[in-house]
């Protein structure tokens, strides 16, 4: 698909690795797209579930409003992590009004949760479709860590032995909001907002893609809980653990290195994602989030969302 479209545009699109992924550069997202533009970065989207673009400047306003082209927004109820609103999520180790958090104060321990492998929102009923994550200040290039890996959980499936593909058929991992506080017991209880809009939800292991022919892919999280449906907590955790060794031993992986400015737009329904640690204490790092709302529950081998 790039080279077919790459006459056709007025800004340039290369790969950024042998797995997946692919840059942009030349695009200012702050300003209008026509529909076509939108239509290319649908289909480029599609094809490689990552693309970065480079050297923007947005504002929260010029954000939401690049993002509404792919979809509805999610709203984040948990307002003491948002900035300036609902629809935008303040990822970072700094306040709102500039000051240098510890790693010890709970909004930077919130972030400590997403260095584990991920994808976003996977605790709602709808997962999300997208997220869009803005570099606002990145860590220098000196320092260690503070990249963002992501992983094609297509190939991963695909990588599965078949025993393994036959036991997770029917099984589906239990997603919650709170799971967080079991990993950060120092973290306040979830308010009763929360408890009562964010309630524990299921999702089968395996997910089948309608939009492309339902082909699969693994899809569980190890930041929204270790419990599978239908087994012990023992077997579940130590089946959920199998996983998680498997994602990270894989070699279907990009790994990010954040530059001021870039925009990065990754498909929260076929990859994973999880933030390397870095030294909170020494560098600032502060990302501005918008998310993509998805349009249905996850389909699985034996779940049709469409019959429910």
């Amino acid at each position: 698909l790039i080279n077919k479209v790459l006459f056709m545009l007025n800004f340039q699109i290369n790969k950024i690795s042998d797995q997946f992924g692919i840059e942009v550069i030349g695009l200012d997202v702050s300003k209008n797209l026509n529909e076509k533009d939108v239509k290319v970065l649908k289909d480029l989207f599609h094809e490689n579930h990552v693309i970065v673009f480079r050297k923007q400047n947005l504002s929260d306003e010029e954000q939401l409003s690049f993002t509404e082209n792919f979809g509805d927004l999610e709203v984040y109820p948990e307002a003491d992590k948002t900035k300036d609103s609902q629809k935008t999520y303040h990822v970072a180790n700094v306040s709102l009004d500039g000051k240098h958090l510890t790693d010890k104060d709970e909004q930077v321990i919130f972030q400590k949760v997403n260095q584990r492998w991920h994808t976003d929102s996977s605790y709602r009923f709808i997962p999300s479709y997208a997220s869009l994550l803005y570099g606002i200040e990145v860590l220098p290039d000196e320092a260690n860590g503070g990249e963002t890996e992501f992983v094609n959980m297509f190939k991963v499936y695909k990588a599965l032995d078949k025993e393994l593909k036959t036991k997770l058929e029917y099984l589906h991992m239990v997603h919650y909001y709170e799971f967080g506080r079991r990993m950060f017991p120092n973290l306040p209880p979830v308010s009763e907002f929360e408890k009562e809009n964010i309630p524990p939800v299921s999702h089968p292991l395996i997910r089948l893609h309608p939009e492309r022919n339902n082909d699969r892919s693994l899809f569980f999280t190890a930041n929204a809980g270790n419990e599978i449906g239908g087994m012990t907590q023992e077997k579940g955790a130590c089946l959920h653990k199998k996983l998680v060794d498997i994602v990270s031993a894989s070699v279907f992986k990009y790994k990010h290195r954040w530059k001021k400015g870039d925009l990065v737009m990754w498909d929260n329904r076929c990859l994973l994602h999880r933030a390397i640690p870095y030294d909170m204490n020494k560098y600032r790092r502060v990302f501005r989030r918008t998310t993509v709302a998805g349009l249905t529950a996850i389909k699985g081998p034996c779940l049709n969302p469409e019959i429910i």
